[in-house]
């Protein structure tokens, strides 16, 4: 049984321009009718303030603070003013290569800036944090195999596999340890592979789209054969995997993107091209999670087929392209 926990009123998300927290702000906005929203963000990589839709910003109950999570005066300044009872914490670095790249900087922002927040909830002058919701990520459980019939659990023990999942493994156990000593209260879930509109030109699906109008090839790791699923309420202490049943590989979402964007563009159809580049140190070959406990809990499961929500998301990521060499155009 779910806490009795209801809408909150003042609500901080950090992380609210990337890609995952600006499509639920805006999801959310007409949802929680009532709710105040405040959006702490640094805005790096990926991150914008225009992924917040007009209708959110000019609505009243929207405020942008740009600032790093490090900055534990600014932070503390923004729960305290705002009156904030729920924090949902989205920001993190979270693309592997990059995490490969920056193994030492992808350690100290995910872990550290998670870490100051925790102290910003609980060891600070302002204690009207109700809730702490982590966004953490199904990759701190290592990859499973193509053979395994036995997915993986909230109880199966984390086995990351590299800097970025590590780092979110580590996010958690430290959540662990302040639930434990400090009464943190705390919702965490693990999400599977998400695509949408919004996500960084670093990510599979929009790079691919943007590679396919350009009629060039795609970059190949390994076979290609990698697979991944595509898709506040809640007990304090608990988590929740968040999952699909729907799997594709690497190489057969490429055809199936390559195949889109002909049609979208009236090209005949053909075979797609590929240009090998160096594999990851570790590539992990498929994420295999059980998410029955958040269907059984709340009913929760994914309600877009993958086919309609692909089209969509790259029907978005078409009229982007267009947009932006319009404007380069202009320029």
């Amino acid at each position: 049984m779910a806490d009795d926990y209801g809408e909150p009123t003042n609500c901080l998300i950090t992380g609210g321009c990337g890609f995952i927290g600006s499509n639920f702000i805006n999801f959310i906005h007409e949802k929680w009718s009532k709710t105040k929203f405040v959006n702490y963000d640094k805005l790096t990589f990926g991150a914008s303030t225009e992924h917040i839709e007009p209708r959110v910003i000019d609505g009243g109950r929207y405020t942008f603070i740009h600032a790093d999570l490090l900055d534990q005066t600014t932070l503390n300044k923004a729960l305290e003013e705002n009156h904030i009872d729920t924090v949902i914490h989205f920001a993190a670095i979270t693309h592997v290569d990059d995490s490969y790249a920056d193994r030492i900087g992808t350690i100290q922002e995910n872990i550290i800036s998670t870490t100051t927040l925790l102290e910003s909830i609980v060891n600070s002058s302002y204690k009207g944090v109700k809730r702490l919701v982590h966004i953490s990520t199904d990759e701190i459980y290592g990859d499973s195999q193509e053979s395994d019939t036995t997915p993986k659990s909230e109880t199966t023990l984390p086995n990351p596999t590299n800097p970025y999942a590590a780092s979110k493994a580590a996010c958690e156990l430290i959540i662990g340890a302040y639930y434990r000593s400090y009464k943190l209260p705390y919702v965490m879930v693990r999400m599977n592979n998400v695509y949408g509109p919004r996500q960084a030109y670093s990510k599979l699906i929009p790079k691919f789209t943007k590679l396919a109008l350009e009629e060039k090839p795609y970059p190949l790791m390994g076979d290609g054969k990698h697979c991944r699923r595509v898709t506040q309420q809640g007990t304090v202490g608990e988590v929740y995997n968040i999952g699909t049943e729907f799997e594709m590989t690497n190489i057969d979402l490429t055809r199936k993107i390559h195949a889109i964007v002909n049609k979208l563009q009236e090209r005949d159809q053909n075979d797609p091209k590929f240009t090998p580049i160096p594999d990851r140190p570790y590539h992990d070959r498929r994420y295999f999670i059980d998410f029955g406990k958040i269907k059984r809990a709340f009913g929760w499961e994914c309600t877009t087929p993958f086919d309609e929500g692909l089209m969509e998301t790259i029907q978005y990521y078409v009229k982007q392209h267009y947009k932006e060499r319009a404007t380069r155009t202009q320029a």
